[in-house]
């Protein structure tokens, strides 16, 4: 009976052993490829990409969908788990003409599956990662792809306008320029500054730039409309654009605090200025004593908070004016407003935050074996111990 048991002993540290073997990070899989998917259409067209798929813990089948994948072959439609090769091509034999002209995305899936013949059944998951490769078809005639930036500044220094354009149609165009309108932050037409004049072949990108003086221009967040005009044709985009002044400006601070307690003061505050803003601080004055606190730098346009603490101790509840300054630079900021302090509230308890297992089907399996064995165990161990004293009673 002590080598049956024994034996079973190593049997079940053998499965324990060959479980923490078994199981794998589930890492769902993913695709690598190359930096430029896009590609411009020309009548058959061959080309050759090279993909690849990362480790995963369960074989991985590759698929072609969308817009002309019947003109698409992968070199590999399978990997498995363990393949030390995860490369595969995606190999493009275009027709000599397409009908739809457009971007058109044609989607490389790589999908892991499982393989039932190892599970057993069809008990699992899968995951199933995508990207995909645009084929730039050219429309008939002229056509024009236009995006319009424009960048933010400070007073009185210029704003710089750029449209972006591509040309997808299959004629050249001979004179292609854009007019850009600026609105003020009330929606009122300022002016319009025109960029250069430019030709534009079929296939090709330019951009065509033109720059606003804003001598004379308040601070605040502008509007600008491009028009663009390619041979007789028109098209339009916008953007809005800021110009700044240095200036920060209290958005939000702490307005309710908890007597008897050291209170965390936050204050909230934004620039207004397109260069960055170093050693800002805030002074705050509340129920005859001032508060300082620590520096922080502010980046262009930036949002940030600057944090003090507040102590409660011997403070009646009720509510109280304060005075926030604010300093930077040479200026400062003052918001004079008011906050109330209150009972202090009962200590609540924070409840654990919830543990998520992710477990696989083989885990799963592994874990009911051991379970079973343990169960077996102790099964065997109580009726061996009832056989001894079996014996000993007729003894």
């Amino acid at each position: 009976m002590m080598i049956i048991k024994l034996k079973r002993i190593t049997l079940f540290v053998f499965f324990v052993f060959f479980s923490f073997i078994l199981i794998k990070p589930i890492n769902a899989v993913g695709i690598y490829s190359p930096a430029n998917k896009e590609i411009d259409f020309e009548p058959g067209l061959e080309k050759t990409l090279d993909f690849g798929v990362t480790a995963s813990r369960l074989d991985v089948k590759l698929s072609v969908s969308g817009y002309l994948s019947e003109y698409i072959t992968l070199s590999k439609t399978f990997i498995e788990s363990d393949s030390t090769d995860r490369r595969f091509k995606v190999i493009l034999k275009l027709p000599k003409k397409v009908e739809k002209p457009g971007h058109h995305k044609v989607w490389i899936i790589a999908e892991e599956i499982i393989d039932q013949s190892k599970t057993g059944g069809t008990v699992g998951t899968s995951s199933n990662v995508m990207v995909y490769i645009i084929i730039n078809v050219l429309n008939p005639g002229k056509y024009v792809d236009m995006s319009l930036s424009a960048s933010d500044a400070n007073l009185n220094e210029p704003v710089n306008f750029a449209v972006n354009v591509k040309s997808f149609g299959e004629e050249d165009i001979n004179s292609i320029r854009a007019g850009i309108d600026v609105y003020s932050p009330d929606n009122e037409k300022l002016t319009t500054v025109y960029t250069d004049e430019k030709s534009l072949k079929s296939n090709t990108e330019e951009t065509l730039n033109a720059q606003l003086s804003t001598i004379g221009y308040s601070a605040g967040t502008y509007r600008a409309v491009a028009k663009l005009n390619y041979d007789g044709k028109t098209k339009q985009d916008e953007k809005n654009f800021k110009i700044g002044k240095l200036n920060i400006k209290i958005i939000n601070y702490t307005k309710e605090f908890e007597k008897d307690k050291i209170n965390k003061f936050d204050i909230e505050i934004e620039s207004d200025w397109g260069n960055k803003i170093e050693n800002v601080y805030g002074e705050i004055k509340i129920n005859n004593e001032i508060i300082k606190t620590p520096n922080i730098d502010l980046a262009p346009w930036e949002k940030g908070v600057i944090t003090s603490y507040w102590d409660t101790n011997n403070v009646k509840t009720g509510t109280y004016d304060v005075k926030m300054t604010i300093y930077y630079e040479d200026k400062t900021t003052v918001e004079i407003g008011r906050v109330k302090v209150i009972e202090k509230k009962g200590a609540l308890i924070e409840k654990p935050e919830a543990i998520t297992i992710s477990l696989s089907t083989t885990t799963i399996l592994i874990l009911i074996i051991i379970l079973l064995i343990i169960i077996d165990i102790i099964w065997i161990t109580k009726k061996g111990g009832s056989e001894r004293k079996q014996k000993a009673g007729k003894k």
